[in-house]
């Protein structure tokens, strides 16, 4: 008799992702807690997305706000938590503050609840509570937590969110999820609509500057991360590398999206494998700052 068997997980980071090729610029001492905090990361934001009752995703996600705080108080139950309290870090790096954490599940929660965004300033908001907190605690597992280097984090966070959502823009919506702000929308007289329900060969009329608009929000917190890396003092600097690589992945996808008209209302629009190996070899030998 055949043994019933559940289907093997995939694993993650996935093989030539860009997640996993940030972790290879990641020294040895780090990797252990940096690889913890992106599966947790990757465990709670994929709840909204793939639990598809609003009320379900937020208990499971406020059960997640419990077990932050008993493992606080030294109780861990789930495995990565129990990790967590495992891992030596190495001296100069620090888990993230429980406010990084708590404040995270707190925007997914409310994502979970949003499927419209009534106004830009409020995606700006959710990107910088989620991705941008995500980034600020990689920088602390990294050793870089002054203020400048976590400020830095945080902002090349909202850069990542707002180039992810740029390169599922056509995805989301067919699945419901319409994440430009309606004013947006409005100033470029683009319908959610024409969005979630796109007509081959039949392009909004204010697709194309609604499209550059799109690549302008997410290149500007990118590149203006960028930058202030590249100020701070110089092993700081080093130790952002992996997440300077997410930046310069992020920015190269951009252009591709920003490129390719309305494809991405149609589908996937992907780097190359090579592509993306070639942008992290420069990374590492320092060719991309």
């Amino acid at each position: 008799m055949s043994e019933n068997k559940s289907p093997p997980q995939p694993s993650f980071p996935r093989a030539g992702s860009s997640l996993a090729h940030a972790l290879r610029l990641t020294t040895l001492a780090h990797r252990p807690a940096l690889s913890c905090w992106a599966n947790w990361w990757h465990e709670t934001a994929r709840i909204p997305l793939d639990v598809h009752d609003p009320g379900v995703a937020e208990t499971k996600l406020r059960w997640w706000i419990n077990e932050l705080r008993t493992t606080e108080e030294g109780q861990p139950n789930h495995p990565l938590m129990r990790e967590r309290v495992r891992l030596t870090l190495p001296q100069n790096a620090s888990w993230p503050a429980a406010p990084l954490w708590l404040n995270q599940v707190e925007g997914l929660i409310q994502l979970v609840h949003q499927n419209r965004w009534m106004d830009e300033a409020h995606f700006v908001h959710h990107a910088r509570q989620t991705t941008g907190l995500a980034c600020e605690g990689a920088a602390c597992l990294l050793g870089a937590d002054s203020e400048p280097a976590r400020e830095a984090a945080r902002l090349l966070g909202v850069g990542l969110r707002m180039s992810h959502r740029l390169a599922r823009l056509g995805q989301d919506a067919r699945a419901g999820w319409v994440m430009v702000g309606i004013d947006l929308l409005q100033k470029h007289d683009v319908k959610a609509h024409q969005l979630t329900k796109p007509v081959p060969a039949q392009t909004p009329p204010g697709w194309t500057p609604l499209l550059a608009d799109l690549a302008s929000r997410a290149r500007a917190p990118l590149e203006d991360a960028l930058g202030q890396i590249k100020r701070l003092p110089s092993e700081q600097a080093r130790a952002l590398r992996p997440l300077v690589l997410l930046a310069h992945l992020a920015l190269a996808q951009v252009e591709v999206v920003a490129a390719a008209g309305d494809a991405v209302l149609h589908q996937r629009l992907l780097l190359t494998p090579w592509r993306k190996a070639w942008i992290a070899q420069r990374v590492a030998w320092g060719w991309l700052r």
